[in-house]
C-alpha cells in the first residue's frame, strides 16, 4: 500500500514538472514572437515615414523650390530637428549596409570543393596580373 501511494505521489509530482517545463517553453516562444511583432511594426512605421519624407521632397521639387531649398526642409521628429534630405540620404546608406551584411553573412549550404578553390585561386591570379599589367603601361619613355 506504501509502494503504490509513493508511486502515485511521484507519477502526481513527474506530470505537475513536465506541465510546467512545457508551460515555460511556449511563454518563451511566444516571448520571442511578441519582439519580432514590435520589430516588424517598427519597421513598417519607418518604411511610412521614409515613404511620407520622399512624397514631400517630391512635391518640393515638382513644385519649383530649387534643389537648395529643398535641402534646407527640416521637420520635428520626437522632439528632434531633423533635415529631411539629409535623413533620407543615410537611411539609404543604412540600407545599402544592410543589403550588403546580408549578403556577407550568408551562409553556403555546401562544401568548399576542390574545384571552386582552384577556380578562385585562378580569378585572383587573373586580377593580380590585370592590376600589374596596369600599372605597367609605359608612354614612351616615361612609366605611366
Amino acid at each position: 500500500m506504501k509502494r503504490f501511494l509513493i508511486l502515485a505521489f511521484l507519477i502526481l509530482n513527474l506530470t505537475i514538472f513536465m506541465d510546467q517545463s512545457f508551460l515555460t517553453q511556449t511563454l518563451k516562444a511566444e516571448n520571442y514572437n511578441q519582439k519580432d511583432e514590435k520589430q516588424s511594426k517598427a519597421d513598417k512605421k519607418n518604411e511610412k515615414f521614409l515613404k511620407e519624407m520622399e512624397k514631400l521632397i517630391n512635391a518640393a521639387l515638382k513644385s519649383g523650390f530649387s534643389e537648395k531649398e529643398v535641402r534646407e526642409i527640416t521637420i520635428v521628429r520626437k522632439g528632434k530637428v531633423l533635415y529631411v534630405w539629409d535623413f533620407l540620404e543615410q537611411e539609404k546608406l543604412r540600407k545599402k549596409k544592410e543589403a550588403l551584411n546580408k549578403k556577407k553573412s550568408k551562409r553556403l549550404q555546401r562544401y568548399l570543393t576542390v574545384m571552386d578553390i582552384a577556380n578562385e585561386l585562378e580569378s585572383s591570379e587573373t586580377k593580380n596580373l590585370d592590376n600589374l599589367k596596369d600599372n605597367s603601361i609605359f608612354v614612351g619613355a616615361e612609366q605611366k
